[in-house]
């Protein structure tokens, strides 16, 4: 009689076995038993699917966390590229509606005139002075008027370089401009700044009927500055009866602070 392989034998151990089982499980013999091992047993069950979990939330919030991150650094690119667009955008807006403006002003006026561009501020330390792109190589000299938005005079050339110029704005404490109330022939003053907080025109006649509101302009008794270059109007007069002359704060139209492109006068 052939012995039976020791693999077959292993299987039908075991089948009979499961089948055993199966059969004490169906008469309830079993019941007892299989109470006790899930007892004993759910503890373990509990803590290997809390530790589980734990593991499979944390991948997920690792996974969102990471899709947040790449998402949000998506955004703050395409704000950047926008705000880049947009600030292009307003400089090339800013520079076309100047160039208009200066374009109706030029062709007013029998003078040559360079444009220029702001390219830093307050580069003299305590003065109110802009740098600008156009120097010597431009024709460009010390003294020269540099007109704003609309023609107005914001400050003149003080230092030249090939490249480059320097310009001090009206309302520093160091700008001295000659200039008259327009339609008053005699009354001549000086505007001087006040450490860029304003500007006033002093050295007025205390006999010259000055009123609020009165036109100012350049007297033309510089070399190189015009007559009739507009500086503001007179804000508020102050007159002391005892004094020679009396003195008035003038308002200019610009902000001296947004300033971004200029018009230099050039006198042949």
């Amino acid at each position: 009689m052939p012995l039976t392989p020791k693999p077959v034998k292993l299987a039908l151990v075991t089948l009979a076995a499961v089948a055993l089982l199966f059969f004490l499980h169906y008469i309830h013999v079993l019941a007892p038993l299989e109470r006790l091992v899930v007892a004993i047993s759910k503890p373990a069950m509990r803590l290997t699917y809390g530790f589980s979990n734990k593991i499979g939330t944390s991948y997920l919030e690792l996974k969102t966390k990471k899709q947040l991150l790449t998402e949000n650094k998506e955004l703050k690119d395409q704000v950047a590229t926008l705000l880049k667009e947009k600030g292009r955008y307003l400089s090339e807006k800013e520079e076309n509606d100047f160039l208009r403006e200066q374009l109706k002003f030029t062709q007013t006026t029998p003078y040559q005139f360079v444009i220029a561009n702001v390219i830093g501020k307050n580069v003299g330390g305590l003065q109110n002075t802009l740098l600008l792109d156009s120097g010597a190589k431009d024709g460009i000299k010390i003294g020269q008027p540099v007109l704003g938005e609309q023609g107005i005079l914001v400050g003149k050339i003080s230092k030249v370089q090939t490249n480059r110029s320097f310009m001090t704005l009206i309302n520093d404490d160091l700008s001295r401009v000659a200039a008259k109330v327009q339609g008053i022939t005699k009354t001549i003053g000086v505007i001087e700044g006040e450490f860029g907080l304003g500007i006033k025109m002093r050295l007025i006649p205390q006999n010259e009927l000055i009123s609020e509101g009165d036109l100012v302009v350049t007297s033309g008794l510089e070399e190189l500055v015009p007559a009739n270059l507009v500086i503001g109007q007179v804000e508020k007069v102050t007159r002391v009866p005892e004094e020679l002359f009396q003195e008035a704060a003038i308002k200019s139209p610009v902000d001296f602070s947004k300033i971004t492109m200029v018009n230099i006068i050039k006198i042949q």
